[in-house]
């Protein structure tokens, strides 16, 4: 008798859904990473395009617009096609956005397609994250929210690392080439990997609140109009600005107080109620205003007062935030040890304060050594005040009221965004127009080292063999431009010393406050 054949093991299949949360971390990384780097190298794609700064702005506008309104009708899409689809679609989206934008030939072109991209990824950092609570086990969501840390504090820095490769290397095409097979990666592995939830039946949605939403995406279009305008107009100067800065606070009280009344709103702000979530959404906005502040100044400090070229300047900086996103590893090792979480976020808004007191101490001539510390210093700050705040603002709410939180929650860090750009778009135009006004009145005959130096370069540009008028308009030139770094070069340090005083009073704020930690 023959023995029997044995029977070989079944095999055992890719168990996919292991790989949701590395997916969701990559979608985040995409967003974050696609804001850092059109934020950062914004003056090299306007030179792609031939678009001025004005024409730029409104193309960085539409984006902030696109995305706020993205984020207000996320829930009415979850709704109808499940988050897996819906992330799914906006990545796919996403990557088409930046085809378009990357074919880009003229600033109107470059505008509807960053509109187009801002719509679908705009959204994806509450989708993802309201997916890790009420669509991922909870054996899984450590890694989940481990991976979104990482990818929250990396994103950013990286960046401004490839973006200074790709600029150096290639040209401003590349900047928006670049997240296109990753979005496609990201669409393809959210369809395989994501869990199939938050698709109702019809009669389970939520009404679509047309009149709601139109006033509200009317408010959002005047006050990107307003953070627009403050790049060229000064904002106390302009009826304009003023009047639609008040129609926009006024649209969005409307808004507001419509959705709270209602029954089933498209947000719902009855979270406010909760005094922990109050306490972590300051938190927030005052995070996102210090970072957005800082990424607004640094640009301008190392390049248009210290003179780093965009390339120098985005390695440097990237390098450091690396460094100090290091950090991030620990915090999510030993946090847990700390009973008193308020004291990690008083720690990052110290160390946010002492980086920017830095930034203010520095002159014109110092050397990139003694621009480590504050680079790492600020790189650190996420993991001090987000992670501590994320933990301690939503703890409190079921998985639906989690989700309208954190849409909320999302809602405020675009518009705190925008606020903090128009605020220091402002604040710098008024300190550089200042500091070039105190500068050209040393700019004298009577000023007996501005006529030394003007003689000095004059006899300078002559001996290179040219003609004495020309070589004299040469030199009033060469000052023009060194008056003009220095005025840029003390706005960025007023500017800081800004940033500081902000720390300061969230610090102290973060100290007080019982919820917190």
């Amino acid at each position: 008798m023959q023995p029997a054949t044995p029977i070989p093991a079944p095999r055992r299949s890719i168990d996919f859904a292991a790989f949701a949360p590395l997916v969701l971390g990559l979608v985040i990384a995409i967003d974050y990473f696609d804001s850092a780097l059109f934020s950062f190298f914004s003056s090299y794609i306007a030179g792609g395009v031939s678009a001025t700064a004005n024409e730029l702005i409104w193309a960085s506008s539409a984006y902030a617009l696109c995305a706020v309104l993205g984020i207000v009708q996320e829930h009415a899409w979850v709704e109808r096609v499940g988050y897996r689809r819906y992330i799914a679609t906006c990545m796919f989206a996403f990557g088409i956005g930046g085809i378009c934008a990357a074919l880009a030939e003229t600033p109107i072109q470059l505008m509807f397609a960053r509109g187009f991209q801002g719509y679908f990824i705009g959204p994806m950092l509450g989708a993802c994250r309201i997916l890790i609570q009420v669509g991922i086990p909870p054996r899984r969501q450590p890694q989940a929210l481990s991976s979104f840390a990482v990818s929250v504090t990396f994103a950013g820095a990286l960046a401004s690392i490839i973006g200074a490769f790709l600029v150096t290397h290639f040209e401003w095409r590349s900047l928006f080439v670049v997240s296109v097979p990753f979005a496609a990666l990201a669409g393809f592995a959210a369809l395989r990997t994501l869990p199939d939830v938050g698709d109702l039946e019809p009669h389970e949605r939520t009404e679509p609140h047309y009149v709601a939403y139109i006033v509200f995406a009317l408010t959002q279009a005047a006050l990107q109009v307003v953070v627009t305008r403050t790049r060229f107009e000064l904002f106390s100067g302009s009826p304009t600005l003023i009047g639609l800065t008040i129609a926009s606070v006024a649209g969005i009280a409307w808004f507001a107080w419509h959705q709270w009344r209602h029954p089933a709103p498209i947000m719902r702000l009855s979270v406010l109620r909760e005094s922990s979530f109050q306490a972590g959404l300051a938190l927030y906005i005052v995070f996102y205003y210090l970072s957005t502040g800082m990424s607004l100044l640094l640009p301008r400090l190392m390049e248009g007062g210290l003179g780093f070229t965009v390339g120098d300047t985005g390695y440097f900086t990237g390098s450091m935030s690396l460094l100090g996103g290091l950090t991030v590893f620990l915090h999510l090792k030993y946090a847990r040890r700390v009973k008193r979480q308020r004291w990690l976020v008083v720690s990052g808004f110290a160390f946010a304060t002492l980086s920017a007191w830095w930034f203010t101490q520095i002159t014109p001539q110092v050397d990139r050594l003694h621009l480590v510390v504050p680079l790492v210093l600020y790189g650190t700050i996420s993991m001090f005040v987000i992670l501590p705040a994320g933990g301690m603002t939503f703890r409190a709410f079921d998985d639906d009221a989690f989700a309208h939180s954190y849409r909320l929650k999302n809602l405020v860090r675009q518009l705190a965004i925008s606020f903090a750009t128009a605020t220091f778009i402002a604040l710098q135009q008024h300190r550089i127009a200042l500091h070039e006004t105190r500068l050209s009145e040393a700019t004298t005959p009577s000023n007996p080292g501005f006529v030394q130096a003007l003689d000095a370069l004059t006899r300078g540009f002559a001996a290179t063999g040219h003609a004495a008028a020309e070589a004299h308009t040469m030199a009033l030139a060469s000052l023009a431009r060194v008056m003009e770094q220095q005025a840029t070069f003390m706005a960025s340090l007023d500017g800081f010393e800004v940033l500081a005083v902000i720390a300061v009073l969230a610090g102290i704020y973060a100290a007080w406050h019982r919820r917190i930690g």
